[in-house]
């Protein structure tokens, strides 16, 4: 597995894929965090009914403009064949600006298609920033977005009393991992978010033991994107790797072929 931050790989082979993954841009629930003395009446800002899932901040929107240039003097978007979401609003915000965004004069035409789903989603639960709004609202505000991989309307996977644990959130980012390796895609982008991009990440290091340095395992940086070679003996290794995923965290069993 070769990981390199930022920097794509041209190279092309069945048997491995190249994935570009990016942390959301800033959004308003981290100012909230950012900013001392940011406290609501329950003493947490994570708790604020007003993060309900969280938009950008006027520094994110910035940020997805200035990223959306570095992807088109790149000739990244010329590579990269599909963009998969986390249904939160902050990561389709991001998706969309920096793979969408506004037609350039002079620039590519490919606009990548780009998919919602669930299983790279923030960690679940208790947190209103990480719960998202429903499906039939964000297609209004997003049709660029392709939503059918998403099952229910409503976020059924969030949970008011009880938060995803970490073991949790490796196991479905392996599993994430899994399914995009066979999809027939080799250059995909995934916008998702800082906790479940560093647990797919060391999952990968400690469970499936596929050596990483330690720099690699870092918290992304807002907007930050990094780039991950996945091949083939990677992905015997996590199909031979067990683990228990959250109930219901899974793409439609049409599009899933298990191996097992």
């Amino acid at each position: 597995m070769d990981l390199v931050g930022g920097q794509p790989l041209r190279l092309s082979s069945p048997k491995f894929k190249t994935l570009y993954l990016v942390r959301h841009a800033q959004g308003i629930h981290n100012v909230a965090l950012e900013e001392e003395g940011w406290i609501d009446d329950k003493g947490d800002p994570h708790l604020s009914p007003s993060l309900l899932d969280a938009p950008l901040s006027p520094k994110g929107i910035k940020q997805v403009s200035e990223h959306r240039k570095e992807i088109l003097n790149s000739g990244l978007l010329n590579t990269i064949e599909l963009v998969i979401t986390s249904p939160l609003r902050r990561a389709m915000e991001t998706a969309v600006g920096i793979f969408r965004g506004q037609k350039a004069i002079n620039q590519s035409d490919n606009f990548p298609p780009i998919i919602a789903l669930e299983l790279c989603r923030e960690r679940m639960g208790i947190y209103p920033c990480d719960r998202r709004e429903s499906i039939s609202t964000r297609r209004i505000c997003f049709p660029e977005i392709d939503f059918t991989m998403v099952e229910t309307d409503e976020d059924a996977l969030w949970r008011e009393e009880e938060r995803e644990n970490l073991e949790e959130v490796s196991a479905r980012g392996l599993r994430f991992l899994k399914w995009l390796w066979e999809r027939p895609e080799k250059e995909i982008a995934v916008v998702s978010h800082g906790i479940f991009l560093q647990q797919t990440l060391r999952a990968l290091h400690e469970k499936v033991s596929i050596p990483l340095q330690d720099s690699l395992l870092t918290r992304f940086a807002n907007c930050e994107l990094r780039s991950i070679r996945i091949d083939k003996s990677d992905m015997e290794a996590v199909t031979v790797t067990t683990y228990n995923c959250i109930k219901n965290v899974a793409p439609t069993s049409s599009s899933l072929h298990t191996h097992e």
